[in-house]
């Protein structure tokens, strides 16, 4: 857990130092649409264009995930981040339609419907998986300026839609 603003700048500024291995591709031809027909998904998808890009937190545990919510909200204060229990993911994600997810067990509608996101040490194991557009990438460990770049991109992400 990060205890201090000077160590989370000083790591914000120096980037990582950990990159991905293993790249394999996801197997869906294309990446997920992750744009619903559905009303509220609408609404919500709409606020997003009009201002910030959403992430949407769900891994255990509770402290780890509000930790890591606070620190990327001081560092991209222009993200919008939701932090939910891992039980409500899947009606989380139906009802904000985020850009961007990061969880403990990466679900078969997460993998559907949205186009980033990060499934942090599932099933306990020392590495996290990624997928940026349907491109599935494993770190061996994942760790902030990491997240901060996977932000970015879905960031990019979202503006091209």
């Amino acid at each position: 857990m990060l205890k201090s603003e000077s160590f989370v700048s000083k790591t914000a500024q120096i980037g990582s130092k950990h990159e991905a291995i293993g790249g394999d591709t996801n197997p869906l031809s294309e990446p997920p649409d992750n744009r619903s027909q559905e009303p509220a998904t609408h609404a919500a998808s709409s606020r997003r264009r009009q201002g910030k890009p959403r992430v949407l937190m769900a891994n255990e545990p509770r402290a780890y995930r509000e930790g890591i919510a606070a620190v990327i909200s001081q560092l991209r204060p222009e993200v919008e981040i939701t932090t939910v229990e891992p039980n409500a993911l899947d009606a989380s994600i139906s009802r904000l339609a985020p850009d961007m997810v990061i969880c403990s067990k990466a679900t078969d509608m997460l993998k559907g419907r949205v186009r980033v996101w990060v499934e942090l040490y599932p099933e306990h194991a020392a590495r996290s998986v990624a997928s940026i557009g349907g491109r599935r990438m494993e770190y061996a460990e994942i760790q902030l300026p990491d997240l901060l770049s996977i932000v970015d991109k879905a960031e990019e992400l979202a503006g091209t839609n």
